[in-house]
């Protein structure tokens, strides 16, 4: 297999350790309108649909940069259905018609672009700023760094995390576990007590995925992770299997929803939502639906755990990296405006914001009035904090290519396919396409 020259994230305990001192869906276009008072216009694409509730302090951040800026323009953001985003940024790339500042993943999502020169690079004016180059946690730039070169911001940093309603737990007389012994344990009890255990959607790949690798962590443990990367272990290594088969084991023990393979991220969610289910396993982003009472009725009963590893020695890895990020479009007829946008969605005021209001993990070094904070947002960080390893989603570190495979094989184990050839197959395709 060919190896793969990526960044280690090890944002983990440094990602909130400082803090407490003291997404993919249905949608609709927003469309940017021109500019008030004349105003040039920056253009800032972006995922998002209209239930999302991040959508409002984003563009607050944008309005309030607006407001008040040398370069005299207004940024006014597009939004986008995940899917959709994804496929309108390819085509938008391949003709040139890129908005100023877009929307990234990090990793191998980002390096197509970079590689086929659509991306304005950034180290000179992080190397020119040293304030805001040094404000950034360690490690948050690292997943934006090509040769050496950075190309896009971390806004928000990001994991997964197990949600559960504590409610469901008291009245079942079930406790949040600490084994994963402990947690099948859960499982069985609240199954045999007629409450669904945990709600997952099937029908968008990533999903079944993010639980595979996460399984799949707490068996194999960095090695596996840092295995693949560097081509030393293969996908069809025996914690996949190991994982993959747990996997199963869980569909034929009836822990998971009704109908699962065919419900969407948002039908899965509102399961959660609306205490029908006992845990819901998913990224931080979700917070800020969570902490809204508006569109969570169980709002007030929701916390989070890590899920417990198979293998205790690997406890406390987790699936995460950086999120949001922002990239500059080589295209862009006003860059030290975009730039200077960037450098004020990354001030405190800006990311105070995101961590206040929406529940997101900020990319900058800083420290919070805990008592703005909601209770599920301190256990978030409280779990990233003691967090001992972190792994990136495959999709983002082999983008396209072995990262949607294994999106792919992943979706089909929890289909029943069987899982030593489903991971068989994953190597092969690795294999086939080394040299690519």
């Amino acid at each position: 297999m060919k190896r793969r020259k990526i960044a280690s994230i090890l944002l983990v305990g440094a990602m909130v350790g400082s803090m407490l001192v003291g997404c993919g869906q249905k949608g609709d276009d927003a469309k940017a309108e021109s500019g008030s008072d004349g105003k040039e216009v920056l253009t800032v694409m972006c995922p998002g649909t209209a239930s999302d509730t991040y959508r409002e302090t984003y563009q607050e951040i944008a309005d309030d940069f607006s407001k008040d800026n040398e370069f005299g323009v207004e940024v006014k953001y597009e939004f986008y259905e995940r899917e959709q985003f994804k496929t309108k940024l390819t085509t938008l790339m391949a003709s040139n018609s890129v908005p100023d500042i877009f929307f990234t993943w990090e990793l191998d999502y980002l390096k197509p672009f970079v590689d086929g020169g659509k991306v304005y690079e950034l180290t000179g004016e992080l190397d020119g700023d040293t304030e805001w180059k040094d404000s950034f946690i360690e490690g948050t730039l690292d997943p934006l760094t090509y040769d050496g070169k950075v190309y896009a911001i971390p806004t928000q940093s990001t994991l997964a995390t197990m949600y559960y309603n504590k409610q469901i737990f008291e009245d079942n007389g079930v406790e949040v576990p600490e084994t994963y012994e402990e947690f099948l344990e859960v499982c069985e009890t609240l199954k045999n007590n007629d409450v669904t255990p945990m709600t997952l959607a099937a029908t968008t790949a990533w999903v079944p995925a993010e639980f595979v690798q996460q399984l799949a962590d707490g068996i194999g443990g960095m090695d596996l992770y840092n295995g693949i990367v560097d081509g030393s272990k293969k996908w069809n290594d025996e914690a996949h299997i190991e994982a993959g088969k747990e996997v199963q084991n869980m569909i034929d023990k009836g822990y998971f929803q009704d109908g699962m393979l065919g419900m969407s991220e948002d039908e899965a969610k509102a399961l959660f939502q609306q205490g029908k289910a006992a845990m819901y396993y998913m990224g931080a982003w979700e917070v800020s639906t969570f902490i809204n009472e508006e569109t969570t009725p169980v709002s007030s009963d929701i916390g989070v755990f890590n899920m417990p590893a198979k293998n205790p020695e690997n406890d406390g890895i987790i699936v995460g990296s950086v999120d949001s990020s922002y990239a500059i479009a080589e295209t862009c007829k006003n860059k030290e405006a975009a730039i200077a946008f960037l450098k004020y969605y990354t001030s405190v005021p800006a990311q105070e914001k995101l961590v206040y209001d929406q529940g997101r993990l900020p990319s900058i070094k800083m420290e919070f009035d805990e008592s703005k904070l909601k209770p599920l947002v301190i256990d978030v960080m409280e779990v990233s904090k003691n967090a001992k390893g972190m792994t990136p989603w495959w999709d983002r570190v082999f983008g396209a290519g072995e990262g949607v495979e294994f999106n792919n094989q992943s979706l089909a184990i929890f289909g029943g396919d069987d899982v030593q050839t489903a991971f068989d197959d994953l190597e092969s395709f690795a294999e086939n396409n080394a040299d690519r």
